[in-house]
């Protein structure tokens, strides 16, 4: 420790001379310095275990200070006693002290250091066990993506191959269909401005469907319905069929012709299309002034009552094909000179006499009516009864449609209902007429139609 002459110059007694007062600080500050210099080879000598002075030491510096404060207030023995109080004090709380308690503290310390670095060691243990564990988790979990990536990678493959045909395939169709249609525009009849003479007119292998026709009867071309695929209608001819009639009273859409009436029943639910009175009621199918040469159609319809097939002729051998010879529905061409095409004859039964049933009704009879020799054999022939007529719409069995037949009955397989075809003598551009024909009152006897379909070719 080292104290600077000028501070202790500035506590000496102020009354002494400046030269007395320097001598005296010089004076103090080497004893100063002695103490200091002795109480540090002391603490070195005894360590933290003895930090007490010699006595001689302290009386020596309270000699020295207090001459040199003899003027002065300053008691040096009273400051060298509090500092003996204060060592006393540190040195006894040094020797109390239980010298153990550094080495305990150590081995504390190396304890803790061990615990943790044994916590440390169990921890990276378990660490490793968990990553071990988890590696091997995510082994099997690559393992399983790769198989599943392979397998979607798989079934893209196959998609994509599918959906690469599925489109070529298509692609191709449409392809097809364009070049059919585009080739299809150059062909009569697929254009209104290049209408085909006639549905026979109409290239074969083209499908059925509305067609541009060039006509007789107006000025400008029409539009019908051509037939390419009529096997019903053979006739030795398959393809080019007109339809001239089509009339279906099951599609609600549909109505009777003006010059008909609408019968309608309600158990079961039936719509159809008959007279108005006794005597035959006709409507005419146009033919667009087209020629043609062969008919084919069918009707389908249902007994009311006692209808009598071909009796009315058979009573009166006069009637015309101009008259109402049948008791059923007649087909002809021709307005000044009908011609016949086909006829549709309603009997009352299969049992009575002969006269009043079909001549196909009894095969171990022969027949005793009379067939107008204008038809020949260009007939349909059936009863809707089958049985002893009574005054009811016999809704369960329709006419002409090649079924129901009674076990006698051969009316079925003649002419092989219910299409029929007919080879006209010459060709015609006649329209053609359908007559609904009864000799009696409409309350007595009718013929109600369902459907009427008719071709021409």
């Amino acid at each position: 420790m080292e104290l600077n002459v000028d501070v202790i110059y500035d506590v000496v007694d102020a009354s002494n001379s400046r030269g007395e007062r320097e001598t005296q600080a010089t004076q103090l500050q080497e004893n100063i310095a002695y103490i200091a210099n002795d109480i540090s080879l002391s603490i070195e000598d005894n360590g933290h275990n003895n930090i007490m002075v010699e006595n001689n030491g302290r009386e020596t510096f309270a000699s020295k200070t207090n001459t040199a404060y003899a003027s002065t207030d300053f008691d040096a023995n009273s400051v060298l006693d509090n500092n003996k109080r204060k060592r006393q004090g540190l040195a006894k709380n040094a020797y109390n002290k239980p010298k153990w308690l550094p080495i305990l503290a150590v081995v504390a310390f190396v304890l803790s250091l061990l615990v943790a670095v044994a916590a440390l060691v169990y921890t990276n243990i378990e660490l490793k066990n968990q990553m071990s564990s988890t590696n091997k988790e995510v082994q099997s979990m690559r393992e399983q993506l790769n198989n599943q990536s392979s397998q979607l990678s798989n079934s893209i493959l196959a998609l994509s191959s599918n959906i690469n045909e599925i489109v070529i395939r298509d692609l191709n169709d449409v392809q097809s269909i364009i070049a059919e249609l585009g080739t299809m525009a150059f062909y009569p009849g697929a254009r209104i401005g290049n209408p085909a003479s006639s549905c026979s007119d109409i290239p074969q292998g083209l499908p059925s469907g509305e067609y541009w026709i060039a006509t007789d009867s107006t000025s400008s071309p029409v539009q019908v319905y051509c037939d390419m695929n009529r096997t019903s209608c053979s006739c030795n001819t398959i393809g080019g069929w007109m339809r001239v009639a089509n009339l279906d009273m099951t599609d609600p859409n549909q109505n009777c012709p003006e010059e008909l009436r609408l019968i309608t029943r309600s158990q079961p639910p039936l719509r159809t299309c008959g007279r108005h009175a006794p005597g035959c009621v006709s409507t005419t199918y146009s033919t667009y002034g087209v020629k043609y040469s062969k008919v084919c159609g069918r009707i389908i319809a249902f007994q009311n009552s006692s209808p009598d097939a071909f009796a009315p002729y058979f009573y009166n051998r006069d009637l015309s094909i101009d008259d109402g010879y049948v008791d059923g529905v007649s087909l002809t061409h021709g307005q000044s000179s009908r011609q016949h095409i086909w006829t549709f004859a309603n009997a009352l039964d299969e049992t009575p006499s002969n006269n009043f049933a079909c001549p196909c009704t009894r095969s171990d009879l022969t027949y005793t009516g009379v067939v107008p020799p204008f038809i020949g054999q260009d007939y349909f022939c059936e009863t809707g009864s089958r049985k002893q007529w009574r005054y009811i719409f016999y809704s369960d069995d329709p006419l002409w449609d090649g079924q129901g037949c009674g076990a006698t009955s051969t009316c079925c397989e003649f002419n092989n209902p219910p299409w029929f075809c007919k080879q006209l003598p010459q060709p015609t551009t006649d329209d053609i007429e359908l007559r609904i024909c009864g000799n009696e009152d409409i309350s007595n006897e009718d013929t109600a139609i369902e459907l009427v379909e008719i071709y021409v070719h």
